[in-house]
């Protein structure tokens, strides 16, 4: 699956390019402009917002249309990689053959992805309005010592819904692809199900794709940090590579770690 993963990373790097365009032509170009040696403290961070205020409407709007293509090109692969499993009949990985497939199945699998951000505005909603009122509560009887418990509370529940909706959406992915399903809603609310009749399997396969993942994002901040020379252009640039091409597989196993042949959810099967 090295094409796939090669693909995945590309379209990350393309979606986000209209942004980084933005950011080269008025931040970068200023910051290697500036005096060599330390500034006062403070100072990086003044001209930073200096920089980004007259440019941070396009730079907003290319962010936000950035993130939607982001999640629609995930929809694509996703669902393309669902139905070459479930209906190609081949065993090597043809990319256009998945792009076409993807394509032809994508608003199914984008229903599925509306039907997970949907029931994850409704618990975020909840819980944002329980702690109000929590908090109101509390200001009421004068007790400030609850108020750090009701936010720590909020936040974990929010967090919790967040890696549910996830693990429902990957296995609801695969639910979709069966012939006899053809409900989004449906696959969505049997993907969650299995992932709490599951829930040692479901996280423990998220956990051993997403820590190397997450190592891969901080590693370079860290590398940067502590190496001069890798805070180059060209050096940065190489290990950013790196980084995101370490994500991209991550995220294409994890996806494929929910397919039928792994038993995390049903068996296989064709029309």
């Amino acid at each position: 699956m090295w094409r796939v993963v090669l693909l995945v990373w590309l379209g990350s790097v393309l979606v986000f390019l209209p942004s980084r365009f933005v950011l080269w032509t008025t931040v970068g170009g200023a910051l290697a402009n500036l005096p060599d040696g330390d500034l006062p403290d403070g100072e990086t961070t003044l001209i930073l917002i200096e920089l980004l205020r007259p440019v941070w409407p396009p730079l907003a709007l290319a962010f936000l249309s950035g993130c939607l293509t982001l999640w629609a090109w995930t929809v694509l692969w996703h669902a393309g990689l669902v139905r070459w499993f479930f209906y190609s009949g081949r065993r090597d990985v043809r990319l256009a053959e998945i792009l076409s497939r993807g394509l032809f199945g994508w608003w199914r699998w984008a229903r599925l992805g509306f039907t997970s951000v949907v029931v994850l505005v409704l618990v975020h909603s909840a819980v944002v309005l329980a702690f109000v009122k929590l908090e109101k509560r509390a200001a009421d009887l004068a007790d400030d010592s609850r108020l750090g418990i009701y936010l720590e509370t909020g936040i974990l529940l929010c967090l919790a819904a967040g890696i549910l909706c996830w693990m429902a959406t990957l296995r609801g992915a695969w639910l979709l692809g069966q012939s006899h399903r053809r409900s989004a809603v449906l696959a969505w609310l049997a993907g969650l199900w299995e992932t709490i009749r599951q829930p040692v399997r479901s996280f423990a396969t998220l956990l051993v794709w997403m820590a190397p993942g997450l190592a891969a994002v901080v590693a370079p901040m860290i590398l940067g940090w502590r190496f001069e020379i890798l805070r180059g252009t060209i050096p940065s640039t190489i290990l950013g590579a790196v980084a995101g091409l370490a994500v991209a597989f991550c995220l294409v196993g994890l996806f494929l770690s929910f397919a039928p042949v792994t038993g995390l959810v049903g068996e296989k099967t064709t029309d």
